[in-house]
């Protein structure tokens, strides 16, 4: 079944940027296949001195060179440790809106800056996550609170975990060594420990809200990409860089919070972040067939290999697209693709009785796939949300964009006894390849399917980059800005499945 649908691509690669530029979580960790080989621990290293000091700093957001919104951070020693506090508001243009998106936090350190204790809070439209963590005999607890939803995680903490806002204060208390150093960092947006890399060079000029600065430079470096800052000898960041064209600039208090009027017209970020095409595809909803040249991709790092879509050559990287041909495959274990994750809750009684209810009367695992996705399509409405896409949020809420109708198409029809995974990539519309996520269901094979679309066959302008839960959005960072797509071939006609 195709049927026509204003098109709602993934946004949550914004938020990945914006929580980028927040200086509390800079969520870009990576799997350890993604790691360089770091030379020193940056922990390790004493500390010159404990730190008296107490600051409050602003800073502009900025897309484009213009100003889209502000962030605060706060830091003082108390008696319980260091207090870290952050607050932004970010307004993104996209779509042709604009969307509002709060974040804060507040950490208490240890001495060392390792993290003691912390709680985190995104708020966007109809959506709310709030995150809580505690270090205690070596574990890292973590609380995730939504709406509707609540979940425990459990961490092994070793030796101390740290904040990445925390790495500039670290330079500084330790006499900005220069070289190379990583740290184990965790990350509450996608909920993963992992070792940041940091790159300390020397001092050198900077523009800032106040004119030319003096100011260290460092390079955070996850997963390939590589986000900057420059801090000065009181251990503030007064400017920082993102990819996508996105900035933070220290500014005064009352700078930051004349707060310009954000218009969408002419200023949009899905457009900023989406990929090149060379060549047209004239009707990409009833496409079987696409055979493709991509070029910036790094093919070992990605999942780009499955039953309806084929790497043809990895140099030049050539993929084939074949959703009317699904190959025939087994996973090792399905029971993986049933179970309940932290924002697929398919265990939940209301995602279940819900289930039960679209698939009443329907036989055979296909016609109740069909059959979710119908309902998914008919019954959320087409928005863009930024948010941490949550299924038992999102069939309260009946909003949002590919996450939100991805997360709740996954955990229905996990909950059915359909394997069911989330695949991430990108999609074609208007002459530009979006940032997209879809599920794909195990029926003797993969079969992608589209409930943001409405299609029970998606089409074949989904390239499939990543799969997996929600937090390897991350890993989509890796490639974007980089790589371009040459169309080679295209076809309308269905192939028999095998």
């Amino acid at each position: 079944m195709r049927r026509n649908t204003k098109t709602s691509i993934t946004s949550n690669i914004i938020l990945a940027l914006s929580v980028a530029l927040w200086g509390f979580s800079m969520f870009l960790i990576f799997e350890n296949n993604y790691a360089t080989n770091p030379v020193y621990d940056l922990s390790d290293i004493p500390l010159d001195q404990l730190n008296s000091d107490s600051f409050q700093n602003w800073m502009d957001v900025k897309f484009g060179g213009n100003k889209i919104g502000y962030t605060m951070q706060s830091f003082g020693n108390t008696p319980v440790g260091y207090a870290l506090k952050d607050y932004s508001l970010v307004k993104i243009p996209m779509g042709g809106t604009v969307r509002e998106v709060y974040l804060d936090s507040y950490a208490i350190l240890n001495v060392d800056y390792s993290l003691k204790n912390f709680t985190f809070g995104l708020v966007s439209g109809d959506y709310t996550t709030d995150v809580y963590g505690e270090v205690r005999n070596g574990k890292l607890t973590v609380k995730v609170m939504s709406q509707n939803n609540e979940s425990v995680v459990s961490f092994d903490a070793g030796d101390g975990v740290y904040l990445p806002a925390a790495v500039p204060l670290m330079a500084k208390s330790k006499g900005f060594p220069a070289g190379k150093f990583y740290l184990p960092t965790f990350d509450p947006f996608s909920l993963v420990t992992n070792n940041l890399e940091v790159n300390i060079d020397t001092l050198e000029p900077v523009n800032t809200g106040s004119g030319l600065q003096k100011a260290y430079r460092l390079s955070l470096v996850f997963s390939g990409v590589s986000s900057l800052m420059w801090v000065d000898k009181s251990g503030r960041v007064i400017r920082e860089e993102e990819m996508g064209g996105m900035e933070m600039v220290a500014v005064s208090k009352e700078k930051a919070l004349d707060m310009p009027y954000v218009e969408s017209i002419g200023m949009d970020m899905l457009d900023n972040l989406a990929v090149s095409c060379n060549g047209n595809i004239p009707d990409p909803r009833n496409l079987y067939y696409l055979r493709i040249l991509i070029e910036g991709i790094e093919p070992e790092f990605f999942d780009l290999k499955d039953d309806f879509q084929t790497v043809v050559s990895t140099d030049p990287l050539v993929i084939e697209i074949h959703p009317g041909r699904i190959g025939s495959s087994e996973p090792k274990d399905k029971n993986r693709y049933l179970k309940s994750e932290t924002f697929v809750q398919s265990e939940d009684a209301r995602i279940i009785n819900t289930a039960s209810q679209i698939t009443s009367g329907l036989t055979g695992k296909e016609s109740m796939a069909d059959g979710i996705g119908a309902w998914v399509y008919d019954n959320i409405e087409k928005d863009y949300s930024i948010s941490l896409p949550s299924a038992v949020d999102v069939l309260q809420v009946r909003k949002g964009d590919c996450n939100e109708h991805t997360a709740l198409y996954t955990a229905l029809a996990r909950a059915a006894g359909i394997p069911t995974k989330i695949c991430m990539g990108i999609v074609y519309k208007d002459g530009l390849f979006y940032y997209h996520a879809w599920p794909a269901v195990y029926l003797d094979g993969w079969k992608p399917v589209d409930p943001t679309f409405g299609q029970d066959l998606a089409d074949a302008t989904h390239l499939k980059i990543l799969e997996g839960g929600f937090e390897r959005q991350a890993d989509l960072l890796r490639v974007v800005g980089r790589i371009s797509v040459t169309v080679l071939e295209t076809s309308e006609v269905k192939e028999n499945q095998l």
